[in-house]
């Protein structure tokens, strides 16, 4: 079962590549969605607000970052048949403290969609009640 802090290697349609994506919140109990960021490859371009280094997660073996401005809300129950129909793979979650760090950089990114952000704040503060 997919959860806060779960990873998911997801192929890109058309090719052969897959990037990790991770959950970053709670499943949202009104509309089954949580949000997913992915791991990626550091480019020159790269948004840095966060750079991963190998060994911090199994799956990164050179220099990452967070793809941010690729955040995206997604029902939980489609990430769990796609792992379940062998689409995606199920990969180690990611630690406690290198969670924190995704989650802060989602905020801290310019480049993080204005409504991702919004409905991350919100999820963030329905999970403290």
């Amino acid at each position: 079962m997919l959860a806060l802090g779960s990873t998911v290697l997801i192929p890109k349609p058309g090719q052969d590549k897959s990037h990790l994506w991770v959950i970053v919140t709670a499943v949202n109990p009104q509309n089954g969605e949580v949000i997913i960021v992915n791991f990626t490859t550091q480019r020159p371009h790269s948004d840095k607000t966060l750079v991963i280094q190998p060994g911090e997660h199994r799956f990164v073996g050179r220099p990452t970052v967070v793809f941010y401005s690729d955040a995206r809300f997604v029902k939980l129950a489609f990430l769990e048949a796609a792992v379940n129909q062998g689409i995606a793979n199920q990969h180690d979650p990611l630690d406690p403290a290198l969670l924190r760090r995704v989650q802060a950089g989602l905020l801290a990114s310019p480049l993080t969609p204005a409504k991702i952000k919004t409905a991350f704040t919100q999820a963030q503060q329905q999970s403290q009640c």
